[in-house]
């Protein structure tokens, strides 16, 4: 085992009094962010997991003790990394996405320069998994608001696509570049996320357990078609809150700059029509909102509009997805994202 002040790698499984611990005694227990190899019997290429790069997200490290709690022995050595830990310990555990001062650890992977304790811990972790020939990489994530269950891909290969159906067959493609861990494993290695919905709640718990048994189970990843048909959106938009505009989500104005609609996030992954009302701004304010394309292109006003009462909306029939419910996720990340469906991907189904 390797330990220094910004991240833990242990190779020789995890002690069993600490599986047997919560998930926040647990992460206290680690500390700092860890990669734990649990051995396996070798005749297989590794396969791995990731939790927990967001500290409020709590299902994945959940689901990790879980699957290590039975104790079993797969064809392949099994690599968990157990991300942003100093975050989800923090205050009454798992209520922060990253600390102030740090960076968002989930947008710091295959970045050129190690200059922050962050980016220190995800090259000396990439760097180990990029050297054991990964067979395949699992990323779990909770949302901020109400979304179905999902998967991201963020390549259009057959093998990415086989392996999120291990989960669902919702997916979104991504195509932003943001230094998530998908993007920064090797090109050959099928790496996807998860998304679980919303934290703390059992019926996410369960998606992300039995997807893993899945994902573990499987005794190889098909790459040469996309064997059922999935449900495919992508060509995102992300719309962003200005630094310094005071708003909230849901209920009055209140001599804010804008407020979001009551219940805005029940309709993730719904096409809604044009002129549907996202919010409310004061009347004879301008949009508060910005848009922009994965090529930096800002497209604002293309896409919302306001009305002379102040409500503003779409311009065009859409499909909000990501969209969140807490004012501290959308000043983090953004506010929610614009996709349409796009053709599923090509394939015989078997």
């Amino acid at each position: 085992m390797s330990h220094t002040s910004t991240h833990r790698i242990m190779l020789d499984g995890v002690d069993e009094q600490l599986i047997e611990l919560s998930p926040l005694e647990f992460a206290r227990a680690l500390e700092v962010p860890t990669l734990i190899r649990v051995p396996g019997a070798g005749v297989s290429a590794p396969r791995g997991f990731a939790c927990l790069l967001h500290g409020d997200e709590s299902t994945g490290l959940e689901a990790a003790l879980q699957v290590l709690r039975r104790r079993r022995q797969w064809p392949f050595d099994l690599w968990i990394v157990v991300g942003n830990v100093p975050a989800a310990i923090a205050d009454g555990g798992f209520e922060h996405r990253y600390l102030p001062g740090q960076e968002d650890f989930n947008r710091i992977w295959g970045n050129d320069g190690a200059d922050s304790p962050q980016r220190v811990a995800a090259a000396a972790i990439l760097d180990e998994l990029s050297d054991v020939g990964m067979d395949a990489m699992v990323d779990i994530h909770n949302n901020t608001g109400d979304n179905p269950f999902y998967a991201i891909v963020t390549t259009d290969k057959p093998g990415d696509y086989n392996l999120a159906t291990l989960f669902t067959t919702t997916i979104l493609r991504w195509n932003l570049g943001v230094a998530t861990l998908m993007e920064g494993m090797p090109a050959d290695v099928p790496a996807i996320a998860i998304e679980c919905g919303l934290p703390g709640l059992p019926e996410s718990r369960a998606f992300a357990l039995d997807g893993l048994r899945r994902f573990l189970g499987v005794r190889r990843f098909r790459n040469d078609h996309v064997r059922i048909d999935v449900d495919v959106f992508g060509d995102m938009v992300k719309v962003k809150v200005p630094r310094d505009l005071d708003f909230a989500i849901g209920g009055d104005l209140g001599g804010r700059d804008f407020v979001v609609a009551d219940g805005a996030d029940h309709l993730n992954f719904v096409r809604i029509p044009a002129g549907h009302v996202i919010g409310r701004v004061p009347p004879g304010n301008p949009v508060p909102l910005i848009a922009e394309t994965a090529s930096g292109k800002i497209v604002t006003h293309e896409r919302l509009a306001v009305t002379p009462e102040g409500l503003v909306t779409t311009r065009h029939s859409e499909i909000p997805v990501m969209m969140t419910r807490t004012v501290a996720a959308a000043r983090h990340d953004v506010l929610l994202y614009l996709a349409d469906r796009l053709p599923p991907p090509g394939g015989v189904p078997d």
